[in-house]
């Protein structure tokens, strides 16, 4: 597929979108995870899957906004979780960036691609074993943009553009930039994707300190911090649980922290699991109560014309 036919697939994806529901798995409960962005803080969501999987809770879904994208991508993908974590662990900020201190931006993110490359099983979202969207901003219309379709590439690269620091993404006649300014935890996009129980994971943008920013990039981040905070009523009502990991005592970009910010994502995993799991149950009993009022429907309805009363 050549450059420009892979970007046409890539904005094909706006919110309506089908999913391939092969891989739905609708009949066994599960959870629909929707990973906020965070920069380094977002190694805490690698906290919450470990446990996750430990306690064999299983994901049905997974939506991702900016560094939430790229461990939910990752782990939607099939690659081994250990495989991620051992990665996570390695991973810095020049790994990700290259400065080319543009018109638009500070540096590009197109390092993203070679961590795709490198860790992921998969680099297409028809391909996930874990039904998957990213989310991104649309820096015309304002509105967000919900991939689900063709290359991940673009896509994260996309919802991981932070403003003012990487230079938006060009996708057609769009630019795109992180999903966070519209979605900080994408729970919106998670039970879009089908998930009947949808669990954010929020660690934040907003630095601990109320000292004034002594640089662009706290600046910015505490522009979006403060915008966000007006967006909890959107993204928290359509999620059955939100778990918030205690990260805010690492920066942006204290990736040299990342086994803190993971141990932080399980010890809140670990909290949260009690009410995953009675929230799981619920969910079980529905569905079997459900089931059982379809057959015995299907049941009556056969009774019925049998007997011949119904014509």
């Amino acid at each position: 597929m050549d450059g420009s036919a892979g970007r046409a697939k890539l904005l094909d994806v706006v919110n309506d979108v089908p999913h391939n529901t092969a891989n739905l798995g609708a009949a066994q409960p599960g959870i629909g995870l929707a990973l906020g962005g965070g920069f380094a803080r977002g190694f805490a969501h690698l906290g919450v899957l470990k446990v996750f999987e430990q306690h064999h809770i299983r994901i049905s879904h997974i939506a991702g906004t900016s560094v939430g994208s790229v461990f939910g991508a990752a782990y939607a993908s099939g690659a081994p979780l250990a495989r991620i974590l051992a990665t996570s662990r390695t991973i810095r900020f020049r790994d990700i960036a290259r400065w080319s201190v543009s018109r638009l931006g500070l540096a590009s993110n197109h390092r993203l691609a070679d961590i795709i490359e490198r860790v992921f099983d998969s680099k297409q979202f028809e391909d996930m074993r874990i039904p998957l969207a990213v989310v991104a901003t649309d820096l015309t219309s304002g509105d967000p943009v919900v991939f689900r379709q063709g290359p991940l590439v673009e896509a994260i690269r996309a919802s991981c553009a932070y403003p003012g620091l990487f230079e938006p993404i060009q996708l057609g006649t769009r630019w795109l930039a992180d999903g966070g300014l519209v979605a900080p935890v994408p729970t919106q996009a998670a039970r879009h994707l089908g998930a009947r129980l949808v669990v954010g994971v929020s660690v934040g943008t907003q630095d601990a300190s109320r000292n004034a920013p002594k640089n662009i990039f706290q600046v910015v981040a505490r522009a979006v911090s403060a915008a966000q905070k007006h967006q909890l009523d959107t993204w928290e009502r359509h999620a059955d649980l939100v778990i918030r990991p205690d990260v805010q005592s690492l920066s942006w970009d204290d990736f040299g922290r990342a086994s803190e910010a993971i141990e932080a994502g399980e010890v809140a995993a670990r909290a949260a699991l009690p009410r995953v799991q009675q929230l799981l149950a619920a969910s079980e009993q529905s569905s079997s109560l459900a089931s059982n009022a379809a057959y015995a429907q299907e049941w009556l309805v056969e009774s019925i014309r049998s007997n011949g009363r119904l014509a």
